[in-house]
């Protein structure tokens, strides 16, 4: 079985920038609806209710892999481009990217499998600093150019009907979404070199795109004038959905890729007896800007939280609600979000018709004891 962990822990300062941690968060109430997760699992996730900046340290970042942290050594490293089933164009050296133009800009994303355990934890932002993609393919990509692919150093076995056989983590971009211009290889995170577990020394790092489209310890890229049909492309990662037609359920499979609307309330700040602040996330592909947050409590109607100002077009946009003197006992929350694509479905309509796991948008409930 292929194996995958996780390590996270995010948060950030209320200056919006550093990241601070330990003691009880001046008065944060625990969740009643959130057990402690086993020491030393593999599958260990974010305390979001620390998240109160921009972005989340490195060491606190989230981590997902599916095989070995491959070992790359910087003097010998070489990231190959090329075409499909021809020899690189060109080779780089670290020293020879480091070179070139680069850029840097701040980039939430989430685990497409992130779900119910741990809260919801697995998902992150960082500001990134790297190589824009386009200039390193300029030349490769015409008019017959489908797709760009990119091999990870990490080997992960794959399957096709019953046979088993070694293989790379790949995924692919249509050209279009690989060229536009916040697409890049990162080799560095929070302004330190790309740590290993992070997918250093080289990762892509594609703003608005769930994390496996976040190629980790990319060492080649080929320009494909077909479509790539490889385990993480095209037989795992996918999500079934099924339609309602005249003669019935239709159910089909399409690859996954950008980042669905999200939100969720994070943490409760206050004093029990008094006014407390509900405070979340949300979060979508960048497309559109998020243009509200409402929050219901109790099943009461939803009404609108404050948002925060978006200080980048693909990181977090936090809100927070005033909570006037709650009642003693059980309370129910739940928040939804808005862009100019709709309003974030509730659990049940995200999971209608849907039999795989990925891409779960859900409206988030979350339950407390005051």
């Amino acid at each position: 079985m292929n194996r995958r962990w996780a390590l996270a822990a995010l948060a950030a300062s209320a200056a919006a920038v550093p990241f601070q941690a330990g003691g009880n968060q001046g008065g944060v109430l625990p969740w009643s609806d959130l057990d402690p997760l086993p020491p030393r699992t593999r599958a260990r996730y974010t305390d979001l209710t620390r998240i109160t900046g921009e972005v989340v340290p490195n060491e606190e970042f989230f981590v997902l892999h599916h095989g070995e942290v491959p070992d790359l050594a910087a003097p010998a490293f070489r990231l190959a481009i090329g075409r499909r089933g021809a020899p690189p164009i060109r080779t780089l050296g670290l020293d020879e990217l480091a070179g070139l133009p680069r850029s840097e800009s701040v980039a939430a994303f989430e685990c497409c499998g992130n779900g119910g355990v741990g809260m919801h934890g697995l998902v992150g932002a960082a500001r990134w600093g790297g190589v824009p993609l386009a200039p390193l393919v300029e030349g490769l990509v015409d008019g017959h150019s489908r797709e760009i692919v990119f091999f990870g150093a990490d080997r992960a076995e794959e399957r096709l009907r019953g046979n088993r056989y070694p293989g790379r983590f790949a995924r692919s971009l249509p050209v279009a979404d690989a060229l536009a211009p916040e697409v890049m290889l990162a080799d560095t995170m929070n302004g330190e070199p790309l740590p290993p577990e992070h997918g250093g020394p080289l990762r892509l790092i594609v703003p608005g795109f769930y994390g496996v489209s976040q190629v980790k310890w990319v060492e080649r890229i080929e320009v494909w004038p077909s479509r790539f049909a490889g385990w993480f492309q095209a037989k795992d990662y996918v999500t079934v959905r099924g339609t309602e037609t005249p003669s019935g359920i239709l159910h089909t499979a399409s690859a996954i890729g950008r980042m669905r609307l999200k939100s969720l309330v994070t943490r409760i700040e206050g004093a029990a007896g008094g006014d407390l602040t509900v405070h979340g996330l949300a979060w979508n592909d960048g497309a559109s800007e998020i243009a509200g947050i409402e929050v219901s409590v109790d099943g009461n109607p939803f009404e609108p939280a404050g948002l925060l100002p978006a200080a980048h077009r693909f990181g977090f946009r936090r809100f927070r609600l005033h909570w006037r003197s709650p009642a003693p006992g059980d309370h129910r929350l739940v928040s939804r979000a808005r862009d100019a694509g709709g309003v974030q479905p509730t659990e049940e309509e995200a999971s209608r018709y849907k039999a795989t796991p990925w891409e779960n948008n859900g409206q988030v409930v979350r339950r407390i004891r005051i």
